[in-house]
């Protein structure tokens, strides 16, 4: 999410889509979501590690590569006992099959979390306390705004304090939201070898998010061509874990995901798709639409960011976001919510603000944020899982 945060956000446009629309609000800045400093443009800040494992450009082969009903083969691979008592295949780390996304012993994994900005923390971006707080609704995933301006140490202090919570680690470089042109920009900065280093580090537990938001307008042949190319460049630095791929038009563009994703799976099947869903048009019907097309084509789709309203004109566009739970449990849709709250929203702080929580701390939870993480008969606490190999850092 672009927000107008207070640190930094630059003149992003309004632009923002519902399925396959768009409206332009009349100036303003911020527009996708994804969290703040859309004015960011240096390109070097990130990282990631770990899991499913792809080597070479795009292959599906090699450490850790997926194969058969929930084994995992290839170098690297380790034999264990699953949480069932069955023996597995232990691979190098998470990896997507088909639409499904597996950790390294194969267990199915439904992300289920939420998203803060962890980098303008006002106590430094570590994460801490915010994702101790975070862990107390049960969610399996937090998803780390991060900038390429950021060292690789802090990096891994920030993913390594995710994984003391038993959070999965998806890191995403917030740098280029909005901004097509400065995509290799972000893959220099996954590509350095000391951010490789903190990724290969953690390669068992983390997934990558290459950029968030990345574009607005952006036709399908340059974003196909653009992703494939970042794809492969990371591939080929020696990055194996899955990629998060967010669609265009500041993550909103799920028509493209259903157009040019399965192109994309073809040239690297160890990726998730994640539309952010900031739509206009945010309701029952057209989340119950958007999200059944995308199962038909079998996509490995995932839900990136959602809030109670759109960014654009916020409160006079609600979002359906109970029936996106719902729909996410009967789909098997892994989901993000944004965001926490530590670090405040910017965008439509003054009708109806983002933040789930007031002060950043569980007990802080309060409206659309409790009900997501709490109450609702399909929120976080009730719906989701840690997998075996998070809660006890091994497949035993």
């Amino acid at each position: 999410m672009a927000l107008g945060l207070s640190v930094g956000c630059g003149d992003d446009s309004d632009d923002q889509q519902g399925s396959g629309q768009e409206t332009t609000g009349a100036g303003g800045d911020a527009s996708g979501t994804g969290g703040g400093a859309t004015g960011a443009t240096s390109g070097s800040g990130g990282d990631a590690s770990g899991s499913g494992a792809t080597t070479g450009t795009g292959a599906t082969t090699g450490t850790g590569a997926a194969t058969g009903t929930g084994a995992t083969t290839g170098t690297g691979a380790t034999t264990g006992t699953g949480a069932g008592g069955g023996e597995v295949e232990e691979s190098t780390g998470f990896s997507v099959r088909g639409r499904f996304l597996h950790d390294r012993c194969g267990e199915k994994v439904l992300l289920r979390g939420v998203n803060e900005m962890v980098v303008w923390l006002s106590s430094g971006p570590d994460g801490l306390p915010e994702f101790e707080e975070i862990a107390k609704t049960g969610a399996n995933t937090v998803r780390i705004v991060w900038l390429a301006t950021e060292s690789a140490a802090g990096l891994d202090q920030a993913i390594t304090n995710a994984l003391s919570q038993k959070l999965i680690p998806i890191v995403e470089l917030h740098d280029a939201t909005g901004k097509w042109e400065l995509l290799p920009t972000l893959v220099d900065y996954w590509t350095r070898s000391d951010v490789v280093a903190v990724i290969k580090k953690h390669e068992q537990n983390l997934l990558v998010n290459i950029g968030n938001e990345v574009g607005d307008q952006v036709d399908n042949a340059a974003w196909e061509a653009g992703y494939k190319q970042a794809i492969t460049r990371m591939r080929e630095a020696g990055i194996t874990v899955p990629l998060i791929i967010d669609a265009s038009k500041w993550g909103q563009n799920i028509d493209q995901l259903q157009a040019v994703g399965p192109a994309l799976v073809a040239h690297d099947p160890n990726i998730l798709l994640s539309v952010h869903m900031w739509w206009t048009d945010g309701s029952g019907a057209t989340i119950t639409k958007e999200l059944e097309e995308s199962v038909a084509l079998n996509l490995p789709l995932m839900v990136g960011e959602f809030a109670q309203h759109a960014v654009y004109e916020c409160g006079q566009h609600p979002f359906d976001y109970k029936t996106l739970l719902a729909k996410s449990v009967e789909l098997e849709v892994g989901w993000l919510a944004w965001s926490w709250g530590a670090v405040e929203n910017g965008d439509c702080k003054d009708d109806g603000p983002f933040d789930m929580t007031t002060d950043g701390t569980f007990a802080g939870l309060t409206g659309w944020g409790r009900e997501v993480a709490v109450t609702d008969p399909n929120s976080i606490q009730k719906t989701s899982v840690r997998p075996h190999s998070i809660e006890t850092g091994s497949c035993r």
